[in-house]
């Protein structure tokens, strides 16, 4: 058999161990939750930095090739947004919209939607 002495300082070890576990895991936690506030952020940032840029395209500011191309692609669903809304419109006015109504076609979804 073991000495009691020996198994009470197993059992302080055995709880050392744990609570040192936890102040780790609290650690890991703290340091997950500003990891996730910084992307956070950063996503803020590249948004506003989309739309300046976006507001100097419309001034035709943009020389980039690449950057124009994504401006007009979102002048594009802007476009797109306006038109859906419209016949939303025009249907809770009981008219007829001017496009068809059975859905969506595959060439009207952007890249970005995924395929059902």
């Amino acid at each position: 058999m073991s000495n009691p002495n020996d198994l009470g300082g197993r059992a302080l070890e055995i709880v050392r161990r744990g609570v040192d576990f936890g102040k780790q895991q609290a650690r890991i936690l703290m340091l997950q939750g500003k990891i996730n506030r910084l992307r956070d952020r950063k996503n803020r940032l590249f948004v506003q930095m989309g739309q300046k840029v976006f507001a100097l395209f419309q001034k035709d500011l943009v020389k980039n090739a690449d950057l124009r191309l994504m401006c007009q692609e979102l002048r594009s669903v802007d476009a797109q947004i306006s038109e859906l809304e419209e016949q939303i419109e025009q249907l809770q006015r009981g008219a007829s919209p001017t496009r068809r109504e059975e859905g969506v076609d595959d060439d009207e979804r952007t890249r970005d939607e995924p395929s059902l």
